[in-house]
């Protein structure tokens, strides 16, 4: 077992990762039996924090990305330019799609991760920021949908839709882009009447 002067004081926020790997060292230094101890106090310790911060969700805190206009407007212009190929024939339609669904999946990301610095730098208080990254509620996709944009979305046959959800739900999404998101609210209920035939046919 570690002597209590070995063990140096981490002045850091421990989100769900950290927790995992401190657990691991708890372990390793001091049994399962005194880190079940340790632990027990971390939770109440937990329990009291969540009940005094009282942390809550308003509209106020999903901060839209200051740069999603122009990546969203590059990424249209990329699309206009494959339109125009796939119109003279020098690209294949198949390539078309492969290629829109690229670039905007790309877009997707760049924004996904330009949320995190975007919450750093104007509240690291933030409760969307917060809740996301300290592994307590949502992930870093299901955030990306709230302020950045929701992105592509699939039909019931599974294939991928190459026109984008562009806005995200701070913004509020239009009639066509509702109906196109709606197919992933819908999954479950549709792949039950869609997939049903095909998992029979395999076990005849």
């Amino acid at each position: 077992m570690a002597e209590r002067a070995d063990l140096v004081f981490h002045n850091n926020v421990i989100g769900g990762t950290a927790i995992k790997r401190l657990i691991s060292r708890l372990i390793d230094h001091f049994g399962m039996a005194y880190t079940s101890h340790i632990l027990d106090q971390v939770k109440t310790l937990g329990f009291h924090q969540a009940t005094a911060t009282s942390i809550s969700l308003g509209i106020d805190d999903l901060l839209t990305i200051p740069s999603k206009g122009w990546l969203v407007q590059d990424a249209e212009q990329q699309s206009s330019i494959l339109e125009k190929h796939n119109h003279y024939g020098n690209v294949h339609a198949v390539e078309k799609l492969r290629q829109s669904i690229e670039i905007w999946y790309a877009t997707s990301e760049y924004l996904r991760q330009q949320m995190n610095s975007n919450f750093r730098m104007t509240d690291s208080f933030n409760t969307v920021h917060i809740m996301s990254f300290s592994g307590a509620r949502g992930n870093a996709s299901q955030v990306n949908q709230l302020v950045g944009m929701r992105g592509l979305m699939s039909d019931p046959q599974g294939q991928m839709i190459d026109l984008p959800i562009q806005s995200n739900l701070r913004e509020g999404l239009s009639l066509t882009e509702y109906i196109i998101s709606f197919y992933g609210a819908r999954k479950g209920v549709i792949d039950t009447a869609v997939r049903t035939s095909d998992a029979g046919y395999l076990t005849c």
